[in-house]
């Protein structure tokens, strides 16, 4: 028999799975996508943006609702949403509507992250909440290291729809999943009735908060980059560096793949050295990587292996700023963990629909503009971080 835990874990796996692999899985189709709706890079890569847009509009309502109705009505609206869209974009046969799907796919996914993470500080306490986060995060990233090459051999077996079919599928498998096993986490005691004046004072009081600004920044900004980077490439390393489309996952793969042997590693790392020590050293990987991508863009731009090589120092490091960066940000407000994970969950969209836009809107057939957007990023995290923590250590001191 499993545990309780063990049981929360499996379930927010399932509710995480179909959230996770929407936005990676289609990326080596997006040539073929281009050619099948005539349009070119930049419409093409709305997909991602206006997915992000879906996100952002819904998370910050997800959170106060589940805090006044529970996890589960919630998070089955969201499921079902994302199963109406994902059965669009297996249907669309023109852009507008397979846009109109994928926004309809994030306003779905965006309760998935949201109630995910508040069901997770619903069902452990702090100190288990945050080992529950590093080991779904040591799960995750397979999902995610999965999913461009199972995309990549989807596109060339069976075409780009067939992408949308296998969201639309794992979809499905979560929302029977979360209707039938799951039992609400959060108790009707603990509920608090729904009051707009109330949410805008939460969101007032998280959004004036400069370390939960900080923290959620960094997270935000790394996931950012990390994004458009992929999303980029995926149509860069194909039509101008003349990577066969059969070989775009491997080079995607990579760089999860660098993600998954950081979190592996980031627990032995925090019992050994601490969580400073780790935090220092993601800072340290994360900036190599934007400061080696930029030189690898001025050096040798048309070298795939070089450019992804740099690119895995970025993805080593912000998987170790990611783990411990997120749970500290969640930690700051206990008492409105929905509030908090929608905040979260809808700046980091938000600021990756802005920065992939801009990727997008620069994209030139060229490495130059993401390798600076990555450079900048990396130097922008970097100030924040000593910041931060300059500010936590004087109040160490004080107290």
């Amino acid at each position: 028999m499993f545990n309780k835990e063990t049981k929360y874990l499996f379930l927010i796996i399932s509710i995480f799975i179909a959230a996770c692999i929407e936005t990676d899985i289609f990326l080596p189709a997006m040539t073929d996508m281009m050619i099948y709706f005539s349009v070119g890079e930049d419409m093409i890569q709305s997909l991602l943006t206006w997915n992000f847009v879906g996100i952002c509009i819904s998370c910050p309502l997800y959170g106060p609702l589940s805090d006044a109705f529970g996890r589960k009505r919630p998070l089955l609206i969201a499921l079902g949403l994302f199963l109406v869209g994902s059965i669009l974009t297996t249907t669309a046969t023109g852009f507008n509507m397979m846009l109109f799907g994928r926004v309809l796919q994030g306003l779905g996914s965006g309760g998935c992250f949201t109630l995910g993470t508040a069901i997770i500080f619903d069902s452990f306490q702090e100190e288990k909440a945050i080992l529950a986060i590093n080991r779904i995060n040591s799960i995750v990233p397979f999902i995610m290291a999965g999913a461009p090459m199972l995309g990549g051999y989807l596109n060339y077996t069976f075409g780009f729809r067939s992408n949308f079919v296998a969201i639309a599928i794992v979809v499905m498998g979560s929302l029977s999943t979360s209707l039938f096993l799951f039992k609400e986490t959060l108790p009707e005691n603990a509920r608090k009735p729904f009051n707009m004046r109330k949410v805008a004072s939460d969101f007032k009081t998280l959004s004036l908060s400069i370390p939960f600004w900080q923290a959620i920044l960094v997270v935000c900004l790394t996931f950012a980059g990390y994004l458009a980077f992929l999303s980029t490439v995926s149509v860069l390393y194909v039509i101008e560096l003349g990577v066969s489309k059969d070989s775009i996952p491997a080079f995607q793969a990579a760089l999860l793949g660098t993600w998954l042997i950081a979190n592996l590693a980031c627990g032995r790392a925090i019992a050994k050295w601490g969580a400073g020590t780790v935090k220092k050293t993601g800072t340290a990987l994360f900036t190599a990587g934007g400061v080696g991508l930029l030189t690898a863009a001025w050096a040798a731009p048309k070298d795939p292996y070089l450019l992804t090589g740099a690119m895995t120092f970025y993805s080593f490091g912000a998987n170790w700023i990611n783990s411990t960066y997120f749970p500290e940000g969640m930690s700051l407000f206990p008492d409105i963990k929905g509030t908090a994970a929608s905040f979260l969950t809808s700046a980091r969209l938000l600021i990756a629909a802005l920065v992939v836009g801009l990727a997008s809107t620069l994209y030139d057939g060229s490495i130059y503009p993401i390798a600076l957007i990555v450079f900048t990023i990396s130097a922008v995290n970097f100030l924040i971080i000593c910041m931060y923590e300059s500010r936590k250590n004087e109040g160490l001191a004080e107290a």
